[in-house]
């Protein structure tokens, strides 16, 4: 099997692909579908995203090299793709302020960065690029077609809404991993320790890389990287006042 190439021929065109179908087809299908169709499409949409979730523990087990300690589905991108499906059945906007942060942030630094040992077609890249790039555009899909309005308070929910979760999957981790193999540990929004590939983290300091420590510059490192999400918000929303 083919190891995985971080930036090579096969990532690249897949980050292509992900990006070209997420900005140009939300688009086509607002001019090319009524009302009707696109309600139907966005019913679909959020079942797959959902669904792809809930079931990518059964299939990872059965075709990969998984367990249950580590299919866990609850990491930011699992809970952000859910946050993302039910905005789309519910239009409550504090799914889409959870969803937008977290699943941009986060779904965006793993297509990049993927936590993964081998390339295509192995189940590991294709479950983490359809994943991701669902979500990527379920996220790219809402803001086309119902374009709700982030402001300075969605970025305040997802942060508050994320430490709300924090000491729940911190015990998970903990507690799963007394009983999993220790080639199978639970790392959930990894806590435990930071990711096994190529990642921003491998440039902290020598002391914030080993856990607990790697928490407190990710925690800093996100907190940047949702500014940056905001800051073209805040100048579409100044734009229209």
């Amino acid at each position: 099997m083919t190891s995985f190439i971080l930036f090579g021929p096969i990532h690249i065109k897949t980050l292509l692909i992900i990006v070209l179908i997420s900005l140009l087809l939300p688009g086509l299908l607002k001019k090319s579908l009524n009302n009707n169709a696109i309600n139907k499409f966005t019913i679909g949409l959020a079942a797959l995203l959902i669904s792809n979730e809930l079931f990518k523990p059964f299939y990872l087990t059965v075709l990969g090299d998984f367990k249950w300690s580590n299919t866990i589905p609850l990491h930011l991108c699992h809970i952000s793709s859910y946050a993302t499906g039910l905005y789309l059945i519910t239009k409550n906007k504090k799914f889409f302020d959870f969803a937008y942060f977290w699943g941009l942030g986060g779904g965006c630094m793993a297509l990049l960065t993927p936590d993964i040992e081998f390339g295509f077609p192995h189940i590991d890249f294709i479950s983490l690029f359809f994943g991701h790039g669902l979500l990527f555009f379920g996220i790219m899909y809402i803001l086309k077609i119902y374009k709700p309005i982030i402001t300075f308070h969605s970025l305040l929910n997802a942060w508050k809404y994320a430490f709300m979760m924090f000491p729940f999957i911190y015990i998970i981790n903990l507690v799963v991993n007394i009983f999993a193999d220790p080639n199978y540990q639970s790392n959930l929004w990894y806590l435990a320790s930071p990711p096994g590939g190529a990642s921003i983290m491998d440039f902290f300091p020598a002391i914030f890389q080993n856990p607990p420590m790697h928490i407190v510059p990710s925690i800093v490192i996100g907190f940047l990287v949702f500014l940056f999400l905001y800051l073209p918000m805040f100048l579409i929303n100044r734009g229209k006042s």
